[in-house]
């Protein structure tokens, strides 16, 4: 099908599955796509031992990249919350050579006459990676903790005092200092986590781990459409994978299903997931 300028295929959370990538690409050429834009946790989880390997896949992930780029697809991609920050330097490096545009890199971003605003920040988990982790609110509510917060260094992970987060801005705050949209009509919001509220971030034992910060900025903002993932198994749980927010339609595609994908349509305004349907924003 030959490419649009006004469709793309949104992927998130492929966590290094090399499989997950080249299957994203066929996708995108079948649906005739004009982009493929990725919503973070593009590298292998971030566990014992798995700092170097995540250095290791950005060196195929560039050949991949490099294999989009010839597709005719634009690329877009950003971190989330398993991948180490300190390994920014060699994303943005792929982004100088052209290979992708980094979301959240230095302010809006356009497609098409559309825009896209990358936010990788998540309200803190349990889990011991902290470089994309912040405190919800003004409240600063912390989640029991798995271990030693740790965060990535050049020289690989280091451990952080237990009250690190409590001395940086909040979820609210990186919100607050966004900039605007240039037209905030077409504007599309790509949040590696989800609002709380709308059963988009429902966990297996069905806690809600949204962010209620990220709530209130949408139902503020009225932006079309918001894209995120991280819970990997909400919509399984919560039987939703998307819900809106005043004038603005949520998505977490979920990644159970390997790749988990939405084909995105900015002209006729619909949303088609891999499996579980397709609705309009």
């Amino acid at each position: 099908m030959p490419a649009r300028a006004s469709r793309f295929l949104y992927v998130v959370d492929l966590h290094g599955d090399e499989f997950s990538y080249e299957a994203a690409l066929q996708t995108a050429r079948d649906v005739g796509a004009g982009a493929i834009v990725n919503g973070g946790d593009l590298l292998p989880h971030s566990r014992k031992g798995a700092f170097a390997a995540q250095r290791e896949f950005l060196g195929w992930l560039g050949g991949h990249w490099a294999a989009v780029r010839d597709a005719g697809l634009a690329n877009y991609a950003m971190f989330g919350n398993d991948d180490a920050k300190a390994l920014l330097p060699a994303l943005d490096e792929l982004a100088a050579s052209g290979l992708v545009v980094r979301l959240d890199g230095h302010g809006w971003c356009t497609f098409g006459e559309w825009s896209l605003l990358g936010f990788p920040w998540i309200p803190d988990p349990p889990f011991r990676l902290k470089d994309w982790c912040r405190h919800d609110g003004a409240a600063r509510t912390a989640s029991e903790q798995y271990g030693t917060p740790l965060v990535s260094t050049l020289e690989g992970l280091a451990e952080l005092p237990v009250d690190a987060l409590f001395r940086l801005r909040t979820i609210e705050d990186e919100l607050a200092s966004l900039p605007p949209p240039p037209d905030p009509s077409r504007a599309i919001l790509v949040a590696h986590g989800p609002p709380a509220g709308i059963g988009l971030d429902v966990c297996g034992d069905r806690r809600g781990v949204g962010s209620e910060a990220l709530r209130r900025h949408l139902e503020r903002s009225g932006f079309p459409l918001a894209l995120h993932g991280h819970i990997h198994e909400s919509p399984h749980v919560s039987g939703r994978w998307w819900g809106r927010l005043g004038r603005t339609t949520c998505v977490n595609p979920g990644a159970l299903e390997r790749p988990p994908w939405v084909v995105v349509d900015l002209e006729q305004r619909t949303l088609e997931h891999r499996i579980l349907g397709t609705t309009t924003f």
